[in-house]
């Protein structure tokens, strides 16, 4: 039923649900699947709430599969927001000893990663009902998609990003031509020198060798030896004012420059203290902390919806890390509608600005001013 000061959210068994959430509810009570949930419309919250709906057995348990310890503890608290006794659900990441054999039902959380041997073993383990959620599971690897949607029984729901209505905030992306110059040949000579090296003992093909060398390449030289690059990356960051601002960069070490060059920063990475990690994630969240850098191995399982300013060093050229990085910016939050990014157009490289160009192609779909 609808609520009264909330015609837009629908109510379930004493938990708001938004329509487009109940209505992936009702799907998965019918059976299982994968479901492709934009990031910013509360898949925890949905997926907490499809246990939820099974709980009804009591014989049931249940298994949660999620990629960081981060998102483990935001799935355990999603569980109890919504009313489910936790007691019942194993939340696990796929590193630990995992047995989910004997669950009636199991979730997993960016089902992108499914394919992989270690979560592929524990999914197909498990005979009862199988729900993965992703943002963005598909790649441009036909065979590891052919795997992804075997493991959810060729079954899918999808939400459109159109349907989330004014859950995102409006974002802007702002997209620099910083860059130091003559560059490209340097890149060139350190590709060919990473591959004659590793062609001797590396048994993948040249072509994925290649590419491989081209991109390592392209980030040391092109983005963590770039000052230009970096110097506007920090500037932007600085004149953020006092909204909160996020920075995603490729290695520590360049984290670690820019944490001594930007005022009230902290950043995290995913071999840190997990206790230090989350507590530096609370201190942003609760405003004491403006900036917050974090490595391309610890956004996965970051969970800040008040960023204002997202701030893209990482570079690349992959949608599913561009459409979850923006996603990390486009979540409202009190006091918050409008969201900043910026990115860089990396002329410095054929190579790097084809990349560039497909984040701005992701950008658009997001809905995002180009400027």
């Amino acid at each position: 039923m609808q609520t009264k000061n909330h015609p837009e959210i629908v109510s379930t068994q004493a938990f708001l649900l938004r329509p487009y959430q109940q209505r992936a509810v009702e799907w998965a009570n019918q059976g299982d699947g994968l479901i492709i949930a934009p990031a910013g419309c509360g898949k925890t919250v949905i997926a907490s709430s499809i246990i939820k709906h099974y709980c009804q057995w009591p014989e049931w348990t249940f298994g949660w599969l999620a990629p960081t310890r981060e998102t483990c503890q935001q799935a355990i608290a999603s569980l109890e927001a919504v009313g489910v006794d936790t007691s019942r659900v194993e939340v696990r990441c796929p590193h630990e000893s995992v047995d989910f054999s004997r669950k009636k039902l199991i979730i997993v959380d960016e089902a992108k990663h499914a394919p992989a041997d270690s979560w592929r073993r524990i999914i197909e383990s498990c005979n009862g009902l199988r729900f993965g959620f992703d943002a963005t599971p598909w790649s441009d690897d036909s065979e590891r998609n052919e795997i992804l949607r075997k493991l959810f029984r060729n079954t899918q729901f999808e939400i459109k990003r159109e349907e989330l209505g004014n859950v995102l905030a409006h974002a802007t992306v702002y997209m620099s031509s910083a860059t130091d110059f003559l560059i490209q040949r340097k890149i060139d000579d350190y590709i060919e020198k990473l591959f004659t090296e590793r062609k001797r003992y590396m048994r993948i093909s040249q072509p994925e060798l290649r590419a491989m060398c081209a991109w390592e390449a392209i980030t040391e030289i092109g983005i963590v030896g770039n000052k230009q690059r970096n110097g506007a990356a920090i500037m932007f960051a600085n004149c953020g004012g006092h909204s909160p601002t996020l920075v995603l960069v490729p290695r520590v070490t360049l984290g670690e420059e820019y944490a001594k060059a930007i005022g009230d920063a902290v950043l995290v990475y995913s071999k840190m203290a997990k206790k230090a990690r989350r507590e530096a994630m609370e201190e942003f969240k609760a405003g004491n902390i403006k900036t917050m850098i974090a490595t391309s191995l610890a956004d996965e399982g970051l969970d800040l919806p008040n960023v204002e300013t997202l701030v893209m060093v990482s570079g690349g050229r992959s949608a599913q890390k561009t459409i979850q990085r923006a996603s990390r910016a486009l979540r409202r939050s009190p006091g918050k509608d409008r969201a900043y990014i910026h990115d860089f157009k990396d002329t410095f490289h054929p190579l790097a600005q084809a990349h560039a160009n497909k984040r701005i192609k992701c950008y658009k779909e997001l809905g995002c001013s180009i400027q």
